[in-house]
């Protein structure tokens, strides 16, 4: 009896979920419809990647300005573990994380308790290599859990979603999604080809093409990614052959093949990934992603941070905000000052400082966490 209130007037929902295939601002309305039939908090739906971390979109039709502004909504992705778990079904934190090791996690100690937000349900609606997109319920701890009727509502219409949000990609040769992934790897310095089922181009990130065109190590010949003549592209041309050949069998779950071009013997120019991808017998056509390559050039420094964006994002000073910013570039203590024009304690005592906002006493993590910010894709 739940399940069918839940179900009644689906059709309106299923309606706005392929609506969203020309334009996405139908998709906030469904997501305001599926929060007032599960009489939720909230409902939104994050699409992100795994090859793009830090990177995400967020669709929500909360208009709290406190909840959706973008200090506090990078905040809750920097940390949001729920994003890296794969969700088939309609399920709950407690379900993927026993123990209660959810209600331990800074997720929900920072930026859920403190709003009173108690009972989560999610589920994926795509999860490959290029697109993540999850679906997600909340309620606050005055009213009752999730049940069997809201998840009914979220595996009603999950699938609906999926086929829009591929028919959207196929709509517009998937520059819609695709477009928003390989602009966010560009940004963080990765470069990003996605391949045919026959080995052709069909997509390239504006930071690949600067990386071929400055690298003179690869080229696209005829469509094709290929090595020039002056480096060994055997390896290259093996792996993109082993992705295709994977794809082929439904094998998409090969982590792919890690390999590295170089200009003679110890000389690395470039490293590669090459992966297949997942896919989409619904959807499948020839010029559908097939295998996707990230390119990086391992020569070049590190990320480049704005230091006013690591204020924002921290409450920083500004003097921490350099330091940090150079801390992960990879610059060590010692060239820090001397960039700065100060001495080697004035660092260590804004260092500390450092460590007291980001929440550690190690340097290394300050660097991993900030390279991990969304600052990367200002």
């Amino acid at each position: 009896m739940g399940s069918a209130a839940a179900l009644r007037g689906l059709d309106d929902l299923v309606a706005l979920a392929y609506e969203g295939i020309e334009e996405a601002a139908s998709w906030k309305t469904l997501m305001g419809e599926l929060s007032a039939r599960s009489e939720s908090h909230d409902a939104s739906m994050v699409i992100s990647s795994a090859s793009a971390p830090g990177a995400y979109l967020l669709v929500t039709d909360n208009d709290d300005p406190h909840l959706t502004g973008s200090e506090h909504v990078d905040g809750v992705m920097s940390v949001n573990v729920l994003l890296d778990l794969a969700q088939p079904r309609a399920s709950t934190p407690e379900e993927l994380m026993p123990d209660g090791e959810f209600f331990r996690t800074q997720l929900y100690l920072r930026f859920l308790k403190p709003h009173n937000l108690r009972y989560l349900l999610g589920r994926d609606v795509v999860r490959d290599e290029v697109l993540r997109v999850k679906l997600s319920l909340e309620r606050t701890a005055d009213q009752e859990p999730y049940s069997q009727r809201e998840r009914a509502l979220l595996e009603a219409i999950a699938p609906h979603l999926q086929r829009a949000i591929r028919l959207r990609e196929r709509n517009d040769h998937g520059n819609h999604m695709r477009f928003f992934f390989e602009e966010a790897m560009a940004k963080l310095a990765i470069g990003c080809l996605m391949l045919d089922a026959r080995g052709r181009v069909v997509s390239i990130n504006a930071w690949a093409r600067r990386l071929i065109e400055q690298n003179d190590s690869l080229a696209v010949r005829n469509g094709r990614l290929r090595a020039v003549d002056t480096v060994d592209g055997r390896a290259l041309n093996k792996a993109i052959d082993a992705a295709l050949a994977a794809r082929n069998r439904d094998a998409t779950g090969s982590a792919g093949t890690a390999l590295r071009l170089e200009s003679a013997p110890g000389m690395t120019i470039l490293d590669l990934v090459v992966k297949p991808l997942a896919r989409d017998s619904l959807l499948e056509s020839g010029s559908a992603p097939a295998v996707v390559v990230y390119l990086n050039d391992c020569r070049r420094p590190g990320i480049e941070l704005d230091p006013g964006a690591l204020t924002a994002m921290y409450g920083l000073t500004h003097c921490e905000s350099q330091i940090g910013a150079l801390l992960a570039k990879g610059t060590c203590l010692n060239d820090v000052a001397t960039r700065l024009h100060v001495s080697i304690n004035t660092v260590k005592t804004h260092l500390r400082g450092i460590y007291e906002k980001l929440g550690t006493n190690k340097q290394a993590q300050v660097v991993a966490r900030l390279n991990h910010s969304s600052a990367r894709l200002l």
